[in-house]
């Protein structure tokens, strides 16, 4: 039940199953079954995840959000909060590269502008739309779930309970259609071949070559 399994989880693991098994070599046939078979526990795994967003989302509709803007901190809690989530997203594979460059701290500062008007913050948000924003990048669901549980990773360390936390996923989850305004499809095939092939580095002989070379 406090597991955040969403449907794009287990889509996910329904996907790494079907290219696992194509792998394998099994028949299409029985990969098909198999996935059919899988797919009867969605509902049990994915329960917890959807009760509690859709209470967090029922409260966000009624209530409004400035109280979850005060249990969050204000403006100073909420500061914490887009520091420690920078922090968080530094150190995560999927999505660290597009939170690089010389102009992270002004990115930074907009997306804090942003996330503190979606959380209820008494300003106004100035920076560009964000399907403008983002339609020149090609963002996947899984970087996008990604950045979900980075943002309640970071939550949840600067001390959000469970239930504002669940608040603040259900309203950044307002913003996945803008945000893969420019949607890439995750190829499962693809990630695979690329975890397991060698880095350039290794292909040209490594620490020997690069000597070489220099030399």
């Amino acid at each position: 039940y406090n597991m955040n399994i969403t449907d794009y989880h287990f889509d996910a693991v329904l996907e790494n199953f079907w290219c696992a098994s194509e792998l394998m070599e099994m028949s299409n046939p029985v990969i098909t079954d198999a996935v059919e078979v899988l797919g009867k526990v969605r509902q049990m795994v994915t329960a917890g995840c959807t009760v509690r967003l859709e209470i967090a989302r029922k409260k966000s509709e009624s209530q409004g959000t400035d109280g979850l803007y005060e249990c969050l901190g204000a403006a100073t809690g909420l500061q914490t909060f887009i520091d420690k989530l920078y922090e968080t997203m530094a150190k995560d594979e999927m999505i660290k590269h597009y939170f690089t460059g010389s102009k992270m701290e002004a990115i930074k500062k907009s997306q804090g502008s942003y996330l503190a008007v979606m959380f209820g913050a008494p300003i106004q948000y100035e920076g560009r739309p964000l399907d403008r924003i983002h339609s020149v990048m090609s963002i996947s669901d899984f970087e996008f779930d990604s950045f979900l549980s980075c943002c309640g990773t970071a939550l949840r360390a600067v001390g959000a309970d469970s239930q504002n936390v669940d608040e603040c996923v259900v309203l950044l989850e307002t913003a996945r259609r803008d945000v893969l305004i420019n949607r890439r499809p995750h190829d499962v095939k693809r990630t695979q071949e690329a975890a397991s092939a060698k880095s350039v580095y290794e292909r040209i002989g490594g620490e020997v070559g690069v000597t070489n070379m220099v030399e």
